[in-house]
């Protein structure tokens, strides 16, 4: 005769039912455990990637002539205790780069708004800012 088979020898030796509750509550502290630990990387994910080092906004852009083209923007740095730089492009109509400049932004303050121009080898119709580190 099996111990598990007749509810008194499973009394007798000790052997709880296996119930569905049972079962269940590994999974649940399982599931539980890993709903806080991926919750606590997606919200530090979210907060950390949604606020970059350096961030830039193209205000407008301007073609004074053949030779220039003037661009306006804006840049925000989180840390502005050390210097940055922006690279700066200028287009023509078939979106061939014809002119680029390194912006070197002072360290001190937080944001800036900027007025540069970019001297260009052809005709510009479009600036904009190709990065900012």
């Amino acid at each position: 005769m099996d111990r598990h088979s007749t509810p008194y020898l499973r009394a007798r030796y000790g052997i709880a039912e296996r119930t569905f509750a049972r079962r269940v509550k590994s999974w649940v502290i399982a599931a539980v455990a890993l709903l806080l630990i991926g919750g606590a990387w997606l919200v530090w994910s979210a907060d950390h990637f949604a606020k970059p080092e350096i961030s830039s906004t193209l205000i407008t852009f301007h073609a004074d002539n053949d030779k220039q083209i003037s661009i306006r923007y804006y840049v925000n740095v989180r840390t502005a205790s050390k210097s940055h730089q922006c690279i700066l492009i200028a287009s023509d109509y078939q979106a061939n780069t014809v002119g680029e400049v390194t912006d070197l932004i002072p360290a001190g303050v937080n944001s800036y708004t900027r007025n540069i121009t970019i001297p260009t080898r052809a005709p510009a119709v479009a600036a904009s800012i190709d990065h900012c580190s």
